[in-house]
Protein backbone atom coordinates (compact mmCIF):
# COMPACT_ATOMS: atom_id res chain seq x y z
CA UNK A 1 0.00 0.00 0.00
CA UNK A 2 2.50 2.52 -1.10
CA UNK A 3 5.76 1.32 0.45
CA UNK A 4 8.78 2.07 -1.70
CA UNK A 5 10.17 -0.52 -4.05
CA UNK A 6 13.08 -2.09 -2.17
CA UNK A 7 14.89 -2.65 -5.45
CA UNK A 8 15.26 1.14 -5.67
CA UNK A 9 16.20 1.58 -2.02
CA UNK A 10 19.90 2.32 -1.35
CA UNK A 11 20.33 -0.70 0.95
CA UNK A 12 19.75 -3.57 -1.44
CA UNK A 13 17.50 -6.18 0.23
CA UNK A 14 19.75 -9.12 -0.69
CA UNK A 15 22.72 -7.52 1.07
CA UNK A 16 20.67 -6.49 4.08
CA UNK A 17 19.23 -9.99 4.40
CA UNK A 18 22.70 -11.55 4.14
CA UNK A 19 24.04 -9.26 6.86
CA UNK A 20 21.29 -10.47 9.17
CA UNK A 21 21.90 -14.15 8.48
CA UNK A 22 24.67 -14.87 10.98
CA UNK A 23 22.81 -13.20 13.81
CA UNK A 24 25.63 -10.92 14.96
CA UNK A 25 23.78 -7.83 13.79
CA UNK A 26 20.72 -8.89 15.79
CA UNK A 27 22.81 -9.40 18.91
CA UNK A 28 24.64 -6.11 18.49
CA UNK A 29 21.48 -4.06 17.95
CA UNK A 30 19.61 -5.77 20.80
CA UNK A 31 22.43 -5.46 23.33
CA UNK A 32 21.66 -3.22 26.35
CA UNK A 33 24.75 -1.14 25.56
CA UNK A 34 23.68 -0.43 21.96
CA UNK A 35 20.11 0.36 22.95
CA UNK A 36 21.31 2.72 25.67
CA UNK A 37 23.62 4.56 23.26
CA UNK A 38 20.83 4.86 20.68
CA UNK A 39 18.38 5.96 23.35
CA UNK A 40 20.76 8.73 24.39
CA UNK A 41 21.05 9.82 20.76
CA UNK A 42 17.28 10.34 20.72
CA UNK A 43 17.36 12.88 23.56
CA UNK A 44 16.20 16.30 22.36
CA UNK A 45 17.81 19.67 22.95
CA UNK A 46 15.96 22.89 23.81
CA UNK A 47 14.97 23.23 20.13
CA UNK A 48 13.45 19.75 19.99
CA UNK A 49 16.30 18.36 17.85
CA UNK A 50 17.77 14.95 18.73
CA UNK A 51 21.48 14.16 18.73
CA UNK A 52 20.84 11.55 16.07
CA UNK A 53 19.30 14.20 13.80
CA UNK A 54 22.41 16.32 14.34
CA UNK A 55 24.64 13.32 13.54
CA UNK A 56 22.73 12.60 10.33
CA UNK A 57 22.91 16.26 9.32
CA UNK A 58 26.63 16.46 10.05
CA UNK A 59 27.44 13.32 8.11
CA UNK A 60 25.48 14.46 5.07
CA UNK A 61 26.98 17.97 4.97
CA UNK A 62 30.41 17.88 6.66
CA UNK A 63 33.29 17.79 4.16
CA UNK A 64 36.18 18.04 6.65
CA UNK A 65 38.80 15.31 6.99
CA UNK A 66 38.80 13.10 10.06
CA UNK A 67 41.94 14.91 11.33
CA UNK A 68 40.15 18.26 11.16
CA UNK A 69 37.23 16.78 13.07
CA UNK A 70 39.48 15.43 15.82
CA UNK A 71 41.15 18.83 16.22
CA UNK A 72 38.05 21.04 16.07
CA UNK A 73 34.89 18.97 16.60
CA UNK A 74 35.35 15.53 18.15
CA UNK A 75 31.61 14.87 18.30
CA UNK A 76 31.39 14.66 14.51
CA UNK A 77 33.68 11.61 14.56
CA UNK A 78 30.83 9.45 15.89
CA UNK A 79 28.45 9.88 12.92
CA UNK A 80 31.40 9.64 10.54
CA UNK A 81 32.46 6.23 11.94
CA UNK A 82 28.89 4.87 12.12
CA UNK A 83 27.89 5.84 8.61
CA UNK A 84 31.29 4.92 7.19
CA UNK A 85 30.74 1.42 8.61
CA UNK A 86 27.31 1.32 6.92
CA UNK A 87 29.01 2.18 3.63
CA UNK A 88 31.33 -0.80 4.01
CA UNK A 89 28.55 -3.24 5.00
CA UNK A 90 26.34 -2.34 2.07
CA UNK A 91 29.07 -1.47 -0.43
CA UNK A 92 27.87 2.11 -0.94
CA UNK A 93 30.13 5.02 -1.82
CA UNK A 94 30.27 7.59 0.97
CA UNK A 95 29.25 10.41 -1.38
CA UNK A 96 26.17 8.46 -2.49
CA UNK A 97 25.13 7.68 1.08
CA UNK A 98 25.41 11.37 1.92
CA UNK A 99 23.02 12.17 -0.92
CA UNK A 100 20.60 9.45 0.19
CA UNK A 101 20.59 10.76 3.75
CA UNK A 102 19.66 14.24 2.59
CA UNK A 103 16.37 12.75 1.40
CA UNK A 104 13.77 13.49 4.13
CA UNK A 105 12.20 10.03 3.66
CA UNK A 106 15.55 8.37 4.44
CA UNK A 107 16.08 10.68 7.42
CA UNK A 108 12.67 9.76 8.84
CA UNK A 109 13.41 6.08 8.25
CA UNK A 110 16.75 6.29 10.09
CA UNK A 111 15.13 7.98 13.08
CA UNK A 112 12.23 5.51 13.02
CA UNK A 113 14.71 2.61 12.97
CA UNK A 114 16.51 4.04 15.98
CA UNK A 115 13.23 4.30 17.88
CA UNK A 116 12.38 0.75 16.84
CA UNK A 117 15.58 -0.63 18.36
CA UNK A 118 15.06 1.29 21.61
CA UNK A 119 11.34 0.60 22.08
CA UNK A 120 10.87 -2.91 20.76
CA UNK A 121 14.26 -4.31 19.81
CA UNK A 122 15.01 -6.19 16.60
CA UNK A 123 12.72 -9.20 16.39
CA UNK A 124 10.82 -11.26 13.87
CA UNK A 125 8.64 -9.70 12.70
CA UNK A 126 9.58 -6.10 13.50
CA UNK A 127 7.39 -3.76 15.49
CA UNK A 128 8.38 -0.27 14.40
CA UNK A 129 9.09 2.54 16.84
CA UNK A 130 6.55 4.71 15.03
CA UNK A 131 4.19 3.53 12.29
CA UNK A 132 6.04 2.91 9.05
CA UNK A 133 2.89 4.06 7.31
CA UNK A 134 -0.36 5.85 8.11
CA UNK A 135 -3.44 5.24 5.97
CA UNK A 136 -5.84 8.15 6.38
CA UNK A 137 -9.43 7.89 5.20
CA UNK A 138 -9.74 11.63 4.77
CA UNK A 139 -13.44 11.52 3.93
CA UNK A 140 -16.42 9.20 4.12
CA UNK A 141 -17.84 10.65 0.92
CA UNK A 142 -17.61 8.79 -2.38
CA UNK A 143 -19.14 9.02 -5.84
CA UNK A 144 -19.56 5.22 -6.02
CA UNK A 145 -21.46 2.69 -3.90
CA UNK A 146 -19.25 -0.39 -3.84
CA UNK A 147 -20.55 -3.68 -2.46
CA UNK A 148 -17.40 -4.36 -0.49
CA UNK A 149 -16.59 -0.89 0.91
CA UNK A 150 -14.97 -1.25 4.34
CA UNK A 151 -15.88 2.37 5.15
CA UNK A 152 -19.53 2.12 4.04
CA UNK A 153 -18.75 5.26 2.07
CA UNK A 154 -21.02 7.16 -0.27
CA UNK A 155 -22.33 10.60 -1.20
CA UNK A 156 -24.53 10.47 1.88
CA UNK A 157 -21.99 8.76 4.13
CA UNK A 158 -23.23 8.03 7.63
CA UNK A 159 -19.96 9.36 9.02
CA UNK A 160 -20.10 12.69 7.20
CA UNK A 161 -21.52 14.88 10.00
CA UNK A 162 -18.60 14.03 12.31
CA UNK A 163 -15.80 14.48 9.77
CA UNK A 164 -12.96 16.75 10.73
CA UNK A 165 -13.27 20.27 9.38
CA UNK A 166 -10.98 21.60 6.67
CA UNK A 167 -8.86 23.40 9.27
CA UNK A 168 -8.67 20.27 11.44
CA UNK A 169 -7.60 18.10 8.50
CA UNK A 170 -4.83 20.55 7.66
CA UNK A 171 -3.74 20.45 11.29
CA UNK A 172 -3.63 16.62 11.21
CA UNK A 173 -1.33 16.72 8.19
CA UNK A 174 0.89 19.34 9.79
CA UNK A 175 1.25 17.12 12.84
CA UNK A 176 1.95 13.92 10.89
CA UNK A 177 4.89 15.49 9.04
CA UNK A 178 6.47 16.27 12.43
CA UNK A 179 6.72 12.55 13.19
CA UNK A 180 9.22 9.97 11.95
CA UNK A 181 6.52 8.26 9.89
CA UNK A 182 8.05 8.02 6.39
CA UNK A 183 5.15 6.77 4.25
CA UNK A 184 1.56 7.94 3.98
CA UNK A 185 -1.50 6.82 2.01
CA UNK A 186 -4.60 8.86 1.19
CA UNK A 187 -7.77 6.77 1.17
CA UNK A 188 -11.49 7.18 1.84
CA UNK A 189 -14.21 7.27 0.70
CA UNK A 190 -12.85 8.82 -2.43
CA UNK A 191 -9.99 11.16 -1.47
CA UNK A 192 -10.21 13.16 -4.72
CA UNK A 193 -13.78 14.17 -3.85
CA UNK A 194 -12.55 16.11 -0.82
CA UNK A 195 -11.75 19.78 -1.70
CA UNK A 196 -9.00 19.90 0.95
CA UNK A 197 -7.13 16.95 -0.62
CA UNK A 198 -4.80 19.09 -2.73
CA UNK A 199 -3.74 21.24 0.19
CA UNK A 200 -3.11 18.15 2.34
CA UNK A 201 -1.05 16.55 -0.44
CA UNK A 202 1.07 19.66 -0.82
CA UNK A 203 1.76 19.80 2.93
CA UNK A 204 2.68 16.10 2.96
CA UNK A 205 5.05 16.38 0.05
CA UNK A 206 6.76 19.50 1.40
CA UNK A 207 7.06 17.69 4.74
CA UNK A 208 9.03 14.86 3.15
CA UNK A 209 6.42 12.09 3.13
CA UNK A 210 6.51 9.25 0.63
CA UNK A 211 2.89 9.51 -0.47
CA UNK A 212 0.45 7.22 -2.23
CA UNK A 213 -3.23 7.49 -3.03
CA UNK A 214 -5.93 4.82 -3.16
CA UNK A 215 -8.67 5.99 -5.49
CA UNK A 216 -11.47 4.62 -7.66
CA UNK A 217 -9.86 6.52 -10.54
CA UNK A 218 -13.09 7.98 -11.93
CA UNK A 219 -12.11 11.58 -11.14
CA UNK A 220 -8.63 11.47 -12.68
CA UNK A 221 -9.02 13.76 -15.66
CA UNK A 222 -5.99 14.80 -17.68
CA UNK A 223 -5.75 17.97 -15.56
CA UNK A 224 -5.97 15.97 -12.30
CA UNK A 225 -3.29 13.56 -13.54
CA UNK A 226 -0.97 16.48 -14.25
CA UNK A 227 -1.58 17.94 -10.79
CA UNK A 228 -0.88 14.58 -9.13
CA UNK A 229 2.38 14.26 -11.05
CA UNK A 230 3.35 17.81 -10.16
CA UNK A 231 2.92 17.09 -6.44
CA UNK A 232 5.05 13.96 -6.80
CA UNK A 233 3.09 10.92 -5.68
CA UNK A 234 5.07 7.71 -5.46
CA UNK A 235 2.23 5.28 -6.07
CA UNK A 236 -1.35 5.28 -7.39
CA UNK A 237 -3.67 2.45 -6.42
CA UNK A 238 -6.60 2.50 -8.89
CA UNK A 239 -9.50 0.25 -7.94
CA UNK A 240 -10.73 -2.15 -10.61
CA UNK A 241 -12.71 -5.22 -9.62
CA UNK A 242 -13.15 -6.70 -13.07
CA UNK A 243 -11.73 -6.43 -16.57
CA UNK A 244 -15.13 -5.70 -18.13
CA UNK A 245 -17.53 -2.77 -17.58
CA UNK A 246 -20.54 -4.99 -16.80
CA UNK A 247 -18.94 -6.82 -13.85
CA UNK A 248 -16.98 -3.86 -12.48
CA UNK A 249 -19.90 -1.43 -12.62
CA UNK A 250 -22.26 -3.89 -10.97
CA UNK A 251 -19.68 -4.44 -8.23
CA UNK A 252 -19.13 -0.70 -7.82
CA UNK A 253 -22.79 0.30 -7.91
CA UNK A 254 -22.56 2.96 -10.65
CA UNK A 255 -22.80 2.57 -14.43
CA UNK A 256 -19.87 4.00 -16.35
CA UNK A 257 -17.42 3.56 -13.42
CA UNK A 258 -15.21 1.15 -15.39
CA UNK A 259 -14.72 3.43 -18.39
CA UNK A 260 -13.95 6.41 -16.15
CA UNK A 261 -11.42 4.38 -14.12
CA UNK A 262 -9.69 3.14 -17.29
CA UNK A 263 -9.59 6.71 -18.58
CA UNK A 264 -8.05 7.78 -15.26
CA UNK A 265 -5.32 5.14 -15.62
CA UNK A 266 -4.62 6.17 -19.21
CA UNK A 267 -4.42 9.82 -18.18
CA UNK A 268 -1.76 8.96 -15.59
CA UNK A 269 0.12 6.93 -18.20
CA UNK A 270 -0.08 9.79 -20.68
CA UNK A 271 1.53 12.26 -18.25
CA UNK A 272 4.39 9.80 -17.61
CA UNK A 273 3.31 8.03 -14.42
CA UNK A 274 2.88 4.49 -15.81
CA UNK A 275 5.56 3.00 -13.53
CA UNK A 276 3.68 4.24 -10.47
CA UNK A 277 0.21 2.96 -11.41
CA UNK A 278 -1.22 -0.17 -9.85
CA UNK A 279 -4.59 -1.87 -10.28
CA UNK A 280 -6.14 -2.63 -6.89
CA UNK A 281 -8.36 -5.69 -7.27
CA UNK A 282 -10.51 -6.89 -4.37
CA UNK A 283 -10.69 -10.68 -4.45
CA UNK A 284 -14.31 -11.61 -3.72
CA UNK A 285 -16.20 -14.76 -4.63
CA UNK A 286 -18.38 -12.89 -7.11
CA UNK A 287 -15.60 -11.51 -9.28
CA UNK A 288 -12.63 -13.82 -8.62
CA UNK A 289 -14.32 -17.22 -8.36
CA UNK A 290 -17.74 -17.14 -10.05
CA UNK A 291 -16.68 -14.80 -12.88
CA UNK A 292 -12.98 -15.80 -12.93
CA UNK A 293 -11.64 -12.28 -13.39
CA UNK A 294 -8.07 -12.66 -12.13
CA UNK A 295 -6.64 -14.07 -15.41
CA UNK A 296 -8.44 -11.26 -17.21
CA UNK A 297 -6.93 -8.68 -14.87
CA UNK A 298 -3.45 -10.01 -15.68
CA UNK A 299 -4.19 -9.51 -19.38
CA UNK A 300 -5.50 -6.01 -18.69
CA UNK A 301 -2.32 -5.16 -16.79
CA UNK A 302 -0.26 -6.26 -19.78
CA UNK A 303 -2.45 -4.40 -22.27
CA UNK A 304 -2.26 -1.18 -20.27
CA UNK A 305 1.49 -1.55 -19.69
CA UNK A 306 1.31 -0.66 -16.01
CA UNK A 307 3.36 -1.70 -13.04
CA UNK A 308 1.34 -4.26 -11.12
CA UNK A 309 -1.91 -5.71 -9.92
CA UNK A 310 -2.30 -5.99 -6.17
CA UNK A 311 -4.99 -8.41 -5.06
CA UNK A 312 -6.62 -7.17 -1.90
CA UNK A 313 -8.01 -9.46 0.74
CA UNK A 314 -11.81 -9.32 0.89
CA UNK A 315 -12.76 -8.57 4.49
CA UNK A 316 -16.42 -8.78 5.60
CA UNK A 317 -16.77 -5.37 7.22
CA UNK A 318 -18.53 -2.15 6.30
CA UNK A 319 -20.87 -3.09 3.42
CA UNK A 320 -19.01 -6.31 2.63
CA UNK A 321 -21.12 -9.33 3.59
CA UNK A 322 -19.84 -12.74 4.59
CA UNK A 323 -21.44 -14.46 1.60
CA UNK A 324 -19.00 -12.86 -0.85
CA UNK A 325 -15.89 -14.01 1.02
CA UNK A 326 -13.74 -16.85 -0.27
CA UNK A 327 -13.26 -20.18 1.44
CA UNK A 328 -9.72 -21.02 2.50
CA UNK A 329 -9.60 -23.66 -0.26
CA UNK A 330 -10.57 -21.09 -2.90
CA UNK A 331 -7.95 -18.64 -1.65
CA UNK A 332 -5.27 -21.35 -1.68
CA UNK A 333 -6.12 -22.18 -5.28
CA UNK A 334 -5.69 -18.55 -6.27
CA UNK A 335 -2.24 -18.50 -4.67
CA UNK A 336 -1.16 -20.86 -7.44
CA UNK A 337 -2.03 -18.19 -10.02
CA UNK A 338 -0.26 -15.47 -7.99
CA UNK A 339 2.85 -17.60 -7.63
CA UNK A 340 3.03 -18.57 -11.30
CA UNK A 341 2.85 -14.90 -12.26
CA UNK A 342 5.80 -14.12 -9.97
CA UNK A 343 7.75 -17.02 -11.43
CA UNK A 344 7.36 -15.43 -14.86
CA UNK A 345 9.40 -12.52 -13.55
CA UNK A 346 6.49 -10.07 -13.55
CA UNK A 347 6.90 -9.15 -9.87
CA UNK A 348 3.59 -7.43 -10.15
CA UNK A 349 0.79 -9.70 -8.95
CA UNK A 350 1.08 -9.52 -5.18
CA UNK A 351 -1.51 -10.20 -2.52
CA UNK A 352 -2.45 -8.54 0.75
CA UNK A 353 -3.50 -11.93 2.09
CA UNK A 354 -0.69 -12.62 4.60
CA UNK A 355 -1.03 -16.35 3.95
CA UNK A 356 0.63 -15.81 0.58
CA UNK A 357 3.91 -15.31 2.46
CA UNK A 358 3.40 -18.69 4.07
CA UNK A 359 2.52 -20.24 0.71
CA UNK A 360 5.74 -18.92 -0.85
CA UNK A 361 7.80 -20.23 2.05
CA UNK A 362 6.19 -23.66 1.76
CA UNK A 363 6.91 -23.76 -1.95
CA UNK A 364 10.57 -23.01 -1.23
CA UNK A 365 10.76 -25.60 1.58
CA UNK A 366 9.27 -28.25 -0.71
CA UNK A 367 11.65 -27.46 -3.56
CA UNK A 368 8.84 -26.19 -5.80
CA UNK A 369 10.02 -22.62 -6.24
CA UNK A 370 12.41 -19.96 -5.02
CA UNK A 371 10.18 -16.85 -4.75
CA UNK A 372 9.62 -14.90 -1.54
CA UNK A 373 7.41 -11.88 -0.99
CA UNK A 374 8.31 -8.99 1.29
CA UNK A 375 5.00 -7.86 2.72
CA UNK A 376 2.82 -7.18 -0.31
CA UNK A 377 5.02 -4.71 -2.11
CA UNK A 378 7.93 -6.59 -3.66
CA UNK A 379 9.42 -10.05 -4.15
CA UNK A 380 12.70 -11.78 -4.84
CA UNK A 381 14.83 -14.87 -4.31
CA UNK A 382 13.67 -16.84 -1.25
CA UNK A 383 17.15 -17.98 -0.22
CA UNK A 384 18.66 -14.50 -0.41
CA UNK A 385 15.72 -12.71 1.21
CA UNK A 386 14.81 -15.27 3.89
CA UNK A 387 15.94 -13.22 6.88
CA UNK A 388 14.55 -9.94 5.60
CA UNK A 389 11.19 -11.54 4.75
CA UNK A 390 10.83 -12.83 8.30
CA UNK A 391 11.90 -9.48 9.71
CA UNK A 392 9.29 -7.52 7.75
CA UNK A 393 6.74 -10.18 6.84
CA UNK A 394 3.09 -10.77 7.38
CA UNK A 395 0.17 -8.63 8.46
CA UNK A 396 1.37 -5.08 9.17
CA UNK A 397 -1.51 -3.96 11.39
CA UNK A 398 -0.22 -2.68 14.76
CA UNK A 399 3.38 -3.43 13.72
CA UNK A 400 4.04 -1.31 10.66
CA UNK A 401 0.95 0.71 9.99
CA UNK A 402 -2.12 2.28 11.52
CA UNK A 403 -5.28 3.93 10.18
CA UNK A 404 -7.01 7.26 10.82
CA UNK A 405 -10.72 7.63 10.13
CA UNK A 406 -12.53 10.73 8.74
CA UNK A 407 -13.44 11.95 12.24
CA UNK A 408 -9.85 11.57 13.53
CA UNK A 409 -10.48 8.20 15.19
CA UNK A 410 -7.50 5.84 15.20
CA UNK A 411 -8.01 2.18 14.27
CA UNK A 412 -5.52 -0.73 13.94
CA UNK A 413 -6.38 -1.24 10.27
CA UNK A 414 -8.65 0.26 7.61
CA UNK A 415 -10.50 -3.05 7.59
CA UNK A 416 -11.36 -2.58 11.28
CA UNK A 417 -13.22 0.75 10.93
CA UNK A 418 -15.19 0.37 14.14
CA UNK A 419 -12.34 -0.68 16.44
CA UNK A 420 -11.60 2.73 17.95
CA UNK A 421 -8.40 2.80 19.97
CA UNK A 422 -7.99 6.56 20.26
CA UNK A 423 -8.33 9.83 18.39
CA UNK A 424 -5.74 12.23 17.02
CA UNK A 425 -8.08 14.97 18.26
CA UNK A 426 -8.21 15.01 22.03
CA UNK A 427 -9.93 17.62 24.17
CA UNK A 428 -10.34 19.71 21.05
CA UNK A 429 -6.61 19.63 20.26
CA UNK A 430 -4.91 17.81 17.37
CA UNK A 431 -1.35 16.74 18.17
CA UNK A 432 1.06 14.10 16.90
CA UNK A 433 1.54 12.94 20.50
CA UNK A 434 -2.03 11.63 20.57
CA UNK A 435 -1.28 9.30 17.64
CA UNK A 436 2.10 8.20 18.98
CA UNK A 437 0.70 7.60 22.47
CA UNK A 438 -1.84 5.18 20.98
CA UNK A 439 0.94 3.45 19.03
CA UNK A 440 3.02 2.99 22.18
CA UNK A 441 0.33 2.18 24.74
CA UNK A 442 -2.82 0.76 23.14
CA UNK A 443 -3.80 -2.56 24.74
CA UNK A 444 -5.44 -3.60 21.47
CA UNK A 445 -2.29 -2.98 19.44
CA UNK A 446 -0.19 -4.86 21.98
CA UNK A 447 -2.52 -7.87 21.78
CA UNK A 448 -2.32 -7.88 17.97
CA UNK A 449 1.49 -7.61 18.06
CA UNK A 450 1.88 -10.47 20.52
CA UNK A 451 1.89 -13.36 18.03
CA UNK A 452 4.29 -15.58 19.94
CA UNK A 453 2.07 -15.92 22.98
CA UNK A 454 -1.08 -16.69 21.00
CA UNK A 455 -0.30 -19.82 18.93
CA UNK A 456 -4.06 -20.51 18.73
CA UNK A 457 -4.19 -17.86 15.99
CA UNK A 458 -2.33 -20.09 13.56
CA UNK A 459 -2.93 -23.62 12.34
CA UNK A 460 0.80 -23.79 11.67
CA UNK A 461 1.35 -23.48 15.46
CA UNK A 462 3.64 -20.54 14.93
CA UNK A 463 5.86 -22.06 12.25
CA UNK A 464 4.99 -19.31 9.77
CA UNK A 465 3.92 -16.55 12.14
CA UNK A 466 6.82 -14.27 11.18
CA UNK A 467 5.94 -14.31 7.45
CA UNK A 468 2.16 -14.46 7.93
CA UNK A 469 0.53 -14.11 11.36
CA UNK A 470 -2.92 -14.21 9.82
CA UNK A 471 -5.21 -11.28 9.04
CA UNK A 472 -6.40 -9.84 12.33
CA UNK A 473 -9.18 -7.89 10.58
CA UNK A 474 -10.68 -11.12 9.24
CA UNK A 475 -10.37 -12.80 12.65
CA UNK A 476 -12.17 -9.87 14.26
CA UNK A 477 -14.87 -9.76 11.58
CA UNK A 478 -15.70 -13.42 12.03
CA UNK A 479 -15.23 -13.95 15.76
CA UNK A 480 -15.18 -10.52 17.41
CA UNK A 481 -11.70 -10.76 18.94
CA UNK A 482 -8.07 -10.30 17.98
CA UNK A 483 -6.60 -13.71 18.76
CA UNK A 484 -8.97 -16.04 16.92
CA UNK A 485 -7.58 -17.96 13.94
CA UNK A 486 -7.93 -16.33 10.53
CA UNK A 487 -10.50 -18.38 8.55
CA UNK A 488 -8.69 -17.34 5.36
CA UNK A 489 -5.87 -19.83 5.98
CA UNK A 490 -6.11 -23.45 4.86
CA UNK A 491 -4.01 -24.52 7.88
CA UNK A 492 -6.74 -23.18 10.17
CA UNK A 493 -9.52 -25.22 8.59
CA UNK A 494 -9.98 -27.66 11.48
CA UNK A 495 -9.84 -24.89 14.07
CA UNK A 496 -12.42 -22.86 12.18
CA UNK A 497 -14.75 -25.80 11.75
CA UNK A 498 -14.56 -26.42 15.51
CA UNK A 499 -15.37 -22.78 16.25
CA UNK A 500 -18.22 -22.65 13.78
CA UNK A 501 -19.65 -25.87 15.22
CA UNK A 502 -19.41 -24.39 18.72
CA UNK A 503 -21.17 -21.15 17.74
CA UNK A 504 -23.87 -22.99 15.76
CA UNK A 505 -24.51 -25.39 18.63
CA UNK A 506 -24.60 -22.50 21.11
CA UNK A 507 -27.21 -20.54 19.16
CA UNK A 508 -29.33 -23.59 18.36
CA UNK A 509 -29.34 -24.56 22.03
CA UNK A 510 -30.30 -21.03 23.04
CA UNK A 511 -33.11 -20.85 20.47
CA UNK A 512 -34.58 -24.21 21.59
CA UNK A 513 -34.81 -23.35 25.27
Amino acid sequence: MGLWNLNKFPFHPDILSESLKNGTLYKTLNSPFTRKIISTSLDKDENGITKLEEFVEKFSTDTRSIIQRILKDKETIVPYIIFDHICKIFDIERSKLKEYIKNPIIKKSILNTAETIVKFGVREPLVFGEPLMVVWNITGRCNLRCKHCYEDAGVLSKGLPSELTKEEKIRVMEEIIKTNIPTFAFAGGEPLIDPVFWELAKIGKEGGLYMSINTNGTLITKKVAEKLKEIGFAYYGISLDAATPEIHDEFRGVKGAFEKAITGIKNLIEVGEADKVCISFTVARENAIIKNQIPEMIKLRENLGIRKVVLYNYIPCGRADFGNDLTCEEREKLFEIFYEDLKQGKESLLSTAPQFGRYCKQMYENGLGDIAVIGHFTSGNAKKLKNLVELIGGCGAARAYIAIQPDGSITPCVFMPNVYIGNIKKNGEIRKEHLLDVWDNSDVLNIIRDRRNHPERCGCKGKYFSVCGGCVARSYAYFGNFISPDPGCILNKEKIEEKLFYFTHKFLTRDNR
